[in-house]
């Protein structure tokens, strides 16, 4: 029984010890996949609350162009891969914005009327005067300005 409990003690100190390490190297993964997507997730939280924050809160101060000088220019475009009309946003006579085609779309495709072109170079002008930045437009407020048709 002695020659037993001589080769059982090792053995069970040996198997008790890869447990640990098994263990041991279970927790360092997983407290790493953690650390890493614990800074992905406060990432993606902080970027989507930046988001509603510019969402919900009005611009802040004036815009430095309430009263400037904002021209429109709507033209046709010339370019062989590009079909329809286009807008050029000049401010104090500087360009501003040049815009080719329809914004917010795939392709190069202009705007179908210079109706349309002038609709749409308006709202930007809208938001440069009430300090939207960037004045950008999406699918959903061209449509809305009717500016898609």
């Amino acid at each position: 029984m002695k020659k037993y409990s001589i080769l059982f003690l090792p053995a069970i100190l040996f198997l008790f010890s890869c447990s640990n390490i098994n263990d041991e190297s279970k927790n360092e993964s997983n407290d790493s996949a953690r650390v890493q997507g614990a800074s992905m997730s406060h990432e993606e939280m902080e970027m989507k609350e930046m988001a509603e924050k510019q969402k919900n809160e009005a611009p802040k101060g004036e815009s430095p162009y309430r009263n400037a000088k904002i021209d429109i220019k709507v033209f046709e475009n010339k370019e062989a891969n590009i079909t329809g009309f286009g807008y050029d946003i000049l401010i104090y006579d500087a360009l501003y914005v040049h815009q080719p085609h329809i914004p917010a779309i795939n392709g190069n495709r202009g705007f179908k009327a210079e109706s349309q072109a002038k609709i749409a170079a308006e709202f930007v002008v809208y938001k440069i005067r009430n300090n939207i930045m960037p004045p950008s437009l999406s699918v959903q407020e061209l449509d809305s300005l009717g500016t898609l048709k």
